[in-house]
């Protein structure tokens, strides 16, 4: 077992089987990068990545290894925001669907393309556009088009990456997938209800990870600037642990927040944690 987890492995998901939330409360555990799982009247995954990832010399990419295979996992939901491997894992979704028959998967254009290919059943494909509605049973989606690292659409006119608004019941969280902040997106975002809940990247950009491929997010700072923007309940960071050469110090976004709004809640998971948050 690895110490880098707080739970995992079949305790881990025995949590998340009987976590039973009450009416006003949402239960959420991270799973690493931007991957968390939900629960509310269902069980929903964002972004998981449950599978290895491997350099070209075959080495692990990752800093600690998954909490437990996908075949293991329950869901009833699973959303991808974007198409790279460390958000649709498609060793991953497929182990989901493949253990879960009833399970849907929501995504943006581009990624629907992929899973197909893969051999996902399409009944079990739910395509997210940008700026249209998603009304499923204890789950209600709003799709924001993201900017990764700009504003694309496939040949087909699928989208590529995307921001998700949900909704569980009467919690409503905003998980913004991997992209920058545009003025686009920020008059997205505006137009709609403060978040209960905002996840955000905070692994931000630098010339010298774009001079090695690698694609930046949100800052620490502008995350912080945006929660507070945005009057989101409760903030939590993501995406700045999992990848080797892709980090950042979450105690940025920690110093910076605190300043802006001192009486601001934010709340820093542990891996495998399960945080109970309760709407007032």
């Amino acid at each position: 077992m690895s110490k880098k987890w707080y739970r995992q492995g079949e305790a881990l998901l025995q949590e998340i089987k009987e976590a039973m939330p009450q009416q006003n409360e949402l239960l959420f555990w991270c799973l690493g990068q931007c991957g968390f799982a939900f629960k509310k009247e269902k069980t929903v995954y964002i972004d998981p990545v449950l599978n290895d990832i491997t350099g070209s010399d075959g080495s692990t990419r990752r800093h600690y290894p998954a909490p437990f295979a996908p075949e293991a996992v329950g869901a009833d939901y699973v959303l991808c925001t974007h198409g790279h491997y460390d958000h649709l894992a498609v060793p991953t979704v497929m182990g989901i669907a493949g253990a879960n028959p009833d399970a849907r998967f929501i995504v943006p254009g581009e990624c629907a393309e992929i899973l197909k290919k893969a051999g996902m059943e399409e009944e079990c494909i739910i395509e997210a556009v940008a700026g249209e509605s998603i009304t499923l049973p204890g789950l209600k989606v709003f799709p924001i088009a993201a900017a990764h690292p700009e504003y694309r659409k496939t040949e087909r006119g699928g989208d590529t990456a995307l921001c998700y608004e949900i909704t569980m019941g009467d919690i409503r969280l905003l998980h913004m997938g991997d992209t920058y902040l545009t003025a686009q997106l920020l008059t997205d975002l505006q137009k709609r209800e403060s978040p209960d809940l905002f996840f955000s990247a905070i692994n931000g950009t630098d010339y010298f990870r774009t001079a090695g491929g690698c694609i930046g997010n949100l800052s620490a700072i502008e995350t912080a600037r945006l929660a507070v923007m945005l009057k989101a309940d409760m903030t939590i960071p993501m995406h700045y642990d999992m990848m080797m050469g892709n980090t950042a110090d979450p105690l940025d976004f920690v110093r910076v927040f605190r300043e802006l709004d001192g009486a601001a809640k934010w709340h820093m998971p542990a891996l495998g944690e399960g945080v109970v948050y309760r709407k007032v």
